[in-house]
């Protein structure tokens, strides 16, 4: 057996144990990506600067446009690239940056162009006024990129459940929408077996610390939304229900729209979190479900919003005190 056998050979092993860990003792379905494209694909992951994972991206998607994970890597790109472009459009040294990294990139012909005009003016283009308002646009790029990040990571994993299709089966054999982002992308789900549920369920955990910059006063902020997406599955794989919660989760979702601090104990800022995650998922639901005002069910507190239509039932569910998280559930409706 060739090395490159070797390696592919462990990589199938290794994923089959990922996805093991992550279903349960569900009976796993075939994975038939090569070890060259995993590998590939995983530099997208894991590279410590997102210089480094825009740059394997752009790498995947020229050797595999129509890979196994090209779905999951080309959206990463197609959100990564413009705010990396923003970033450095605004002097010659990141515009050589750019072009060092993305000689190939969406907006490559334009950087090229923008040296050209900078090269006629003369290094006094880059001074004053212009210098500033060009940095100032950057740095407005670069704190509203990390929000929409963090903002993303959340409806990204809102909208990977809105499916009746994700609770009819295993995850094992799920689509692989669901099943790469969710079993076999960082970080890892964390999975505990419960036997005091009725036939026993797996509760398989992962976390995410999304951080991002707000603005309070004349200068910013740092933030972090503290996510967990938890998924309980039967003896088989089949998941029961999935939540996705957090400490003041709404709150955080709401900065990250408007951009602007929100003192916790403020009343009118918790309100307009809890409107603004009901109008979210309100949003998907409609574009992924149903738009049927008959959805929308009755609600009393903690529940916000809870929509039932096309085998899908999502609760949003709004914290009573600092002791609780902000959570929305999403579960398949009983059969009849």
């Amino acid at each position: 057996m060739t090395r490159s056998r070797r390696l592919e050979a462990r990589w199938l092993v290794l994923a089959s144990a990922l996805v093991a860990l992550a279903s349960g003792c569900a009976v796993l379905r075939p994975v038939t990506t090569s070890a060259a494209e995993y590998s590939a694909f995983r530099k997208t992951r894991i590279s410590p600067t997102l210089e480094g994972r825009i740059v394997a991206a752009a790498r995947y998607l020229a050797q595999y446009p129509d890979g196994t994970f090209a779905t999951e890597v080309r959206a990463f790109y197609t959100m990564a690239e413009p705010l990396y472009f923003e970033e450095h459009r605004g002097t010659a040294a990141g515009l050589h940056v750019y072009l060092a990294a993305l000689p190939r990139g969406p907006h490559a012909a334009e950087a090229r162009q923008r040296l050209d005009r900078l090269a006629e003016k003369g290094p006094s283009a880059e001074d004053g006024f212009d210098r500033t308002v060009m940095g100032t646009n950057d740095r407005l790029a670069r704190l509203a990129g990390k929000r929409g990040a963090a903002r993303e990571q959340i409806l990204t994993s809102l909208r990977a459940w809105l499916d009746p299709d994700a609770f009819a089966r295993p995850i094992a054999e799920a689509k692989a929408e669901l099943l790469v982002p969710w079993s076999l992308s960082l970080p890892w789900p964390r999975c505990a077996w419960n036997d005091e549920a009725r036939g026993g369920e797996m509760r398989c955990a992962k976390l995410f610390e999304l951080p991002y910059e707000v603005t309070k006063g004349e200068g910013t902020e740092e933030r972090q939304a503290t996510v967990e997406v938890v998924v309980v599955e039967d003896a088989r794989g089949k998941p029961r229900s999935v939540t996705i919660g957090g400490p003041d989760l709404f709150v955080r979702l709401e900065e990250t729209v408007s951009g602007r601090a929100i003192d916790l104990g403020d009343p009118s800022g918790r309100a307009a979190g809890v409107s603004r995650a009901t109008e979210l998922v309100r949003r998907e639901f409609s574009a992924r479900i149903s738009d049927d005002p008959a959805c929308r069910k009755r609600t009393r507190a903690p529940r916000v919003l809870e929509l039932a239509c096309g085998g899908i039932r999502v609760v949003v569910e709004a914290a009573l005190d600092s002791t609780e998280d902000d959570r929305i559930v999403i579960a398949p409706m009983p059969s009849d």
